[in-house]
């Protein structure tokens, strides 16, 4: 445990004064040294004020609280460190020394004075509810509003939870695809390419021998060279001229329709 002394030397530290700062924007003290919970005012601060408020938990349960001040101090809280340190009243400085004493005792107060705001938080948690590492059912700040407040990025903003996968449902885990050596799988229709002739042939007609030839296409007279078909026009022209010619016939001897 702290001694007094230690905790008004501590006081001095700014780094101290800035996480004292946070810790009262976290807990949403409107009215300061002089806040209830829920953020109503009183007076008095001859003692901790003691009033019982209630209020709903993040998970729906009905609490009570008696916390009062800059810090917000439970009732029996504060009672504590009052004994301990012989305050013997509710005063700004006693709420100060109060909160530091808070601070120290969860091993944080040299993080806090070093400078080292992450892993005191991770301590403080179980002290504020209002701090990012609370485990309690309670609204809590994350880790950019003390990034803010801080001026400086001592979290790690958005911080998931992670679950043990055998604790996770079917429909939770996400698909895993199945790799398959490769020397496993089927071969793939692989095209064959065929290298373009620069120079492309002319088409070649396969010749077949006569004696290959079917029955019926033996029997099948063979056409006559169209060269041989232009020389015999030319010597029978009458052929060529042997045109289709109308005959044509009086008026006279037409039926009369």
């Amino acid at each position: 445990m702290a001694t007094l002394a230690q905790l008004q030397q501590a006081y001095a530290n700014p780094n101290v004064r800035k996480m004292l700062d946070l810790i009262a924007a976290s807990e949403g003290s409107k009215y300061g040294y002089n806040t209830l919970f829920g953020n109503q005012q009183f007076s008095n601060l001859s003692a901790h004020p003691n009033i019982k408020k209630e209020f709903k938990q993040t998970d729906g349960t009905t609490n009570y609280t008696t916390a009062a001040g800059r810090y917000q101090f439970l009732n029996s809280t504060w009672n504590n460190i009052a004994k301990q340190y012989g305050f013997r009243d509710f005063s700004p400085k006693a709420q100060d020394l109060g909160a530091i004493a808070l601070i120290a005792g969860r091993g944080a107060l040299n993080d806090v004075m070093n400078g080292n705001y992450k892993s005191a938080i991770q301590k403080l948690g179980k002290e504020w509810a209002s701090l990012p590492t609370s485990p309690y059912d309670q609204g809590k700040r994350s880790w950019d509003f003390v990034n803010s407040h801080l001026g400086q990025n001592v979290g790690d903003g958005f911080s998931p939870e992670f679950v043990p996968k055998g604790m996770m449902t079917k429909s939770q885990e996400q698909y895993q695809p199945e790799f398959v050596p490769k020397d496993a799988m089927a071969q793939s229709y692989q095209p064959e390419f065929v290298q373009d002739d620069p120079q492309p042939k002319e088409y070649q007609p396969e010749l077949v021998p006569t004696e290959l030839l079917a029955k019926e296409h033996q029997d099948m007279p063979l056409q006559e060279p169209v060269a041989q078909q232009q020389a015999n026009l030319q010597q029978n022209p009458v052929e060529q001229n042997n045109q289709f010619q109308p005959e044509f016939v009086p008026n006279s001897m037409l039926a009369q329709s």
